[in-house]
């Protein structure tokens, strides 16, 4: 399935916007700021050991003459946004890396705060490193995020902040939206249907 890229005058930059906004009766939940670290991917670190019942996604070895896709690798984090977004930030490990495995996202992008919202919507606030990323760049980075954090209980969607400024992203189509992505915005990507990598040992 093919993607359409997403026209290079709708994203020179991103659309910081202060009329975009999660639906009125959405009551914000804020987690305490003091509980809250900075996140930060260092480049120069490899990514947590495969393992465990949590799940990742990252973007899968590309195959020639076929379309980008995602594919989970486990780790060993509990469920919980923040401890899920650390180990994304992180990136493939050493075994994945050489396998091909990859990661979307700026490699320098700060996560600032997170904020549970009502309806299942988990509110990011991030620097603006994510607004160098550019058309398919920036589609698959979000995408990545959205499907990540989609696996922690109680995510249904995620509002994406720059800077405490409010953002329209780009779905898969490439259409610019202002409300909540989900994994349904993002139909061309969808995991391979093949084991999380790498396969659990049956043990036989």
């Amino acid at each position: 399935m093919s993607r359409r890229a997403v026209g290079p005058a709708l994203l020179a930059a991103v659309c910081v916007l202060g009329s975009c906004a999660v639906a009125a009766d959405n009551t914000p939940r804020d987690i305490d700021p003091d509980a809250i670290e900075l996140i930060t991917q260092d480049p120069s670190n490899a990514g947590q050991a495969a393992g465990g019942t949590g799940r990742i996604f990252l973007l899968a070895p590309d195959v020639p003459g076929e379309p980008v896709h995602l594919q989970s690798v486990t780790r060993d984090i509990d469920d919980d946004v923040q401890a899920v977004l650390t180990s994304l930030l992180a990136g493939p490990n050493t075994t994945e890396f050489v396998a091909g495995y990859r990661s979307g996202l700026p490699p320098d992008m700060k996560v600032i705060s997170i904020t549970r919202r009502s309806r299942g919507v988990v509110q990011l606030n991030v620097d603006d490193a994510i607004t160098t990323l550019r058309g398919d760049e920036l589609i698959l980075a979000l995408a990545q995020t959205v499907y990540t954090l989609n696996d922690v209980n109680g995510v249904n969607s995620v509002m994406l902040t720059v800077d405490g400024a409010e953002a329209v992203w780009p779905a898969g189509s490439g259409e610019l939206q202002s409300d909540p992505l989900t994994i349904y915005d993002y139909p061309g990507l969808e995991p391979s249907t093949q084991p999380a990598y790498p396969a659990v040992p049956s043990g036989d």
